[in-house]
């Protein structure tokens, strides 16, 4: 490293204590996402609460569960909203209430940030600069770069522990874009627990894999959990090859799919031979086989979420989990009614992203399938229609597939008493009798439309 580097960066160079004792009452701020997260200014604020007043603090992907938020319950200091709620922030959620979310397709928050917000401070957790005075931004691209670009002052806060990932574009910053450098010796990077499968989940793969959704050298997209995990199992033992992925999140399963010769990226249309992702969450073994490895591209969400590269993709195939859906199609994932409250758990992410990437495919050949449990305790999550204060996360009119541990049906094309009765096939068996008194008596479906062969069923599980 040149001494030209090092003078600038020693002169940039100040404590986390420092960096969060900046803030003002009456700022904006943003602590970026997932595992890049600043958690460590967020301790450091937390012991502001008394001093400070209306500061508006951001957050996408939460992995961390706040202290400025533990301190301050009401947020009467700290205005807290997130663009993504993960597990540990749902608890203030619950409390706070749903205004705390910030909705977006996540592919469209960089143009967003760009052209209608501000920051006064971002605080980004990087990789340690590099000897061409380069901080990488590690684990998560997103839309950082989009919000260092709105933001007054950029704060990094270098890891030791962060992995360098290569990217496609806007992977980091440069030190003569950082007004200020410094260090987190107390937190290291997120990594995920294991997240175990359920017998559900492995029905539910079974069925996805048994209805033939995915194919050799298809293009995949898969989320994270229980039933992800399952599916790419399923996939590592169907015999499938050369397989792609260009996927939202990179996870520890979907290295397992690489070494073992399932993902080989040569079939892909766009960035050939290329993993691409633009966040990646998982244990560390993912972290290090991550870091610095030619065959990974990391690019910002409003490449890998656009729509129309994913429409580019060879038999693109997108798997996501939705917690809803209606009789009519509509699949509620993110927002749900809970003891008469609405109740945000999570966010649109890139869930309709990736459905609207499928629907517009070349190839004509993109598929989008949306899984659920068909029930929740004794409740079933096939219902008449959505609840009051069930938030539409993929409207009908572009719902594809629908999996359940009990079927794959495919809605398009179908009209409503068609999609209703199709629904119905999937549902746990203790509730199709009553989903179809219910779907009578809303006149969706007829008693002759209950007894002819139903439309758009792919697979069933007797």
């Amino acid at each position: 490293m040149g001494n030209s580097f090092m003078q600038d960066y020693e002169s940039k160079f100040i404590s986390a204590k420092q960096a969060a004792g900046m803030v003002q009452s009456g700022q904006t701020i943003h602590l970026g996402g997932s595992a890049n997260g600043a958690v460590i200014i967020g301790k450091y604020l937390a012991q502001r609460v008394n001093e400070l007043t209306d500061v508006s603090v951001k957050t996408f992907l939460d992995t961390a569960s706040h202290d400025f938020c533990k301190v301050d319950p009401e947020g009467k200091t700290f205005n807290w909203s997130s663009g993504f709620l993960l597990g540990h922030v749902r608890p203030f959620s619950k409390e706070r209430g749903v205004g705390v979310y910030i909705p977006e397709s996540w592919h469209m928050a960089p143009q967003v940030y760009r052209t209608t917000l501000h920051f006064d401070y971002f605080f980004v957790v990087t990789a340690p600069m590099d000897s061409k005075g380069f901080f990488n931004f590690g684990l998560t691209s997103g839309h950082h770069r989009s919000i260092a670009d709105v933001a007054d002052k950029v704060v990094v806060i270098e890891r030791d522990d962060m992995p360098v990932i290569y990217g496609g574009y806007e992977e980091g910053l440069f030190l003569d874009e950082v007004d200020y450098v410094t260090k987190d010796d107390e937190f290291d990077t997120f990594c995920l627990p294991p997240i175990q499968s359920r017998p559900e989940d492995k029905m539910i793969a079974e069925n996805i894999i048994e209805a033939g959704l995915i194919k050799e050298g298809s293009t995949l997209q898969i989320g994270i959990g229980g039933l992800p995990n399952a599916v790419l199992d399923s996939i590592a033992q169907s015999g499938i090859k050369e397989c792609g992925l260009h996927t939202e999140m990179l996870t520890s399963k979907m290295v397992d799919l690489i070494e073992n010769g399932v993902v080989t990226n040569s079939r892909k249309h766009l960035d050939r031979l290329k993993t691409v992702f633009t966040f990646c969450l998982g244990d560390r073994a993912l972290y290090d086989y991550a870091d610095r490895h030619p065959g990974f591209a990391m690019y910002p969400v409003n490449y890998t979420n656009d729509p129309m590269i994913i429409a580019q993709q060879p038999d693109m195939f997108s798997l996501n989990s939705t917690i809803s859906v209606d009789l009519t199609g509509q699949a509620a994932s993110e927002q749900v009614a809970w003891e008469g409250r609405a109740r945000q758990i999570s966010g649109t992410g890139g869930q309709l992203d990736f459905v609207m990437g499928t629907l517009m495919a070349r190839d004509r050949k993109g598929i989008s399938v949306l899984s659920l449990y068909s029930r929740y305790k004794d409740v079933s999550r096939i219902v008449p229609l959505l609840d009051q204060g069930a938030t539409v996360t993929v409207p009908r009119s572009i719902t594809h597939y629908i999996a359940t541990e009990w079927g794959v049906v495919n809605v398009r094309g179908l009209t409503n008493s068609e999609r209703a009765s199709a629904l119905i096939s999937i549902a746990h068996p203790d509730f199709r009798e009553d989903l179809t008194r219910q779907a009578f008596d809303m006149g969706l479906i007829s008693y002759a439309q209950t007894v002819k062969k139903k439309q758009g069923v792919i697979f069933t599980r007797q």
